[in-house]
């Protein structure tokens, strides 16, 4: 082993550059190599072995973590928890050892238990706790308060958003009780088209999909979701998101805003004006769901207007280009026409 890192870390010298894209070009240099070496003891020794050049020790993790299957992770997570918890190890070899255990981490309490300690503890790096975030995120740790800190928490450029995110993510997974609630301030707190506000709708699926929180999580979510339909901010993730928990919950007092996403488009900045053509062919899916009858006349406008529709303007140039007409040929009327069939047939 030690002649194998001899050879990559001399292939890795010729490279400088401690960033991003010095480590994608030692990889794509070494990336071979390192796909016949085993995951094995001798391995690890190397990756903690802080003598060697810190990029092959990362890209070493970086590849294996493809590779290795999760009874090779869980033999050796005690080193990569050890590499995690290392202060005086390189911050990206640490952030890599954390993404090591992603796989494992929902199942496996030693491990969860050093995520958390490594999450909550206030000097670990950015770099770190991206890192760390990505598998908290995924398993979820039942500290509420260290959550709801972390989602507070200032990043320090747009990457390290992340964390953010991934403690929202682990709000969703935890069992503390408090976790609800903070997912509802996060949501009345977060602006309708944000990365928050949408993350923290996005949690309540499991909530809902669960009989024990269903109807706990009713009445806290269903008039905000309701009152978001109306939201017209540009993009609109959140308010499609919203409407289709909505209609997973058969709530009927949703279709008229649905409804209301199906109005020409040039009213869009209006309070009551029509959505995007994202909004439009989602809420054409949430109609189905929800079989109401009200949706049809308006499916059946829809189509017979969709190709003087600005929301398409877009698509005219580039079919014509290949050769295809609108709206025969575009796939957007053809799901539209398929929802309206199924929405007839249904009783």
């Amino acid at each position: 082993m030690l002649e194998k890192m001899r050879e990559l870390e001399k292939t890795a010298a010729v490279i400088e550059g401690q960033d991003n894209a010095a480590l994608e070009k030692i990889g794509g240099k070494i990336d071979r190599t390192i796909a016949l070496l085993p995951l094995n003891g001798d391995l690890i020794a190397a990756i903690k072995d802080k003598r060697f050049d810190w990029r092959v020790r990362c890209l070493l993790m970086f590849y294996k973590s493809y590779t290795a299957g999760e009874s090779k992770i869980t033999k050796y997570s005690g080193d990569f928890i050890g590499i995690m918890r290392d202060k005086t190890e390189h911050e990206k070899v640490r952030g890599m050892a954390a993404l090591m255990l992603v796989d494992i981490s929902a199942k496996n309490p030693k491990v969860n238990e050093a995520l958390k300690e490594v999450a909550k503890a206030p000097d670990t790096p950015g770099e770190v706790l991206k890192a760390v975030m990505v598998s908290v995120g995924y398993a979820g740790i039942d500290d509420a308060d260290v959550l709801m800190k972390l989602t507070e928490r200032q990043p320090a450029d747009f990457n390290e958003i992340g964390i953010n995110l991934n403690a929202i993510r682990a709000l969703g997974k935890s069992k503390d009780p408090r976790a609800i609630g903070y997912l509802i301030k996060i949501f009345d707190d977060s602006a309708p088209d944000s990365f928050y506000n949408y993350t923290a709708i996005e949690q309540f699926w499991d909530y809902i999909g669960n009989p024990e929180t269903r109807e706990r999580v009713k009445p806290l979510i269903i008039p905000r979701f309701l009152k978001l339909l109306d939201d017209r901010s540009r993009l609109g993730p959140s308010r499609r998101e919203a409407a289709g928990i909505l209609a997973e919950l058969k709530v009927k007092e949703a279709v008229d805003p649905i409804l209301r996403w199906f109005l020409p488009a040039d009213g869009f900045s209006a309070k009551m004006g029509g959505g995007n053509d994202m909004d439009v062919l989602a809420g054409t899916r949430y109609l189905l769901k929800l079989g109401d009858k009200r949706a049809i006349p308006v499916l059946e406008h829809l189509i017979e207007n969709f190709a003087n529709d600005s929301r398409w303007s877009w698509a005219k140039a580039q079919m014509a280009e290949r050769g295809q007409k609108l709206p025969e040929d575009h796939q957007d009327y053809k799901h539209l026409k398929e929802c309206l069939k199924k929405l007839k047939k249904q009783k």
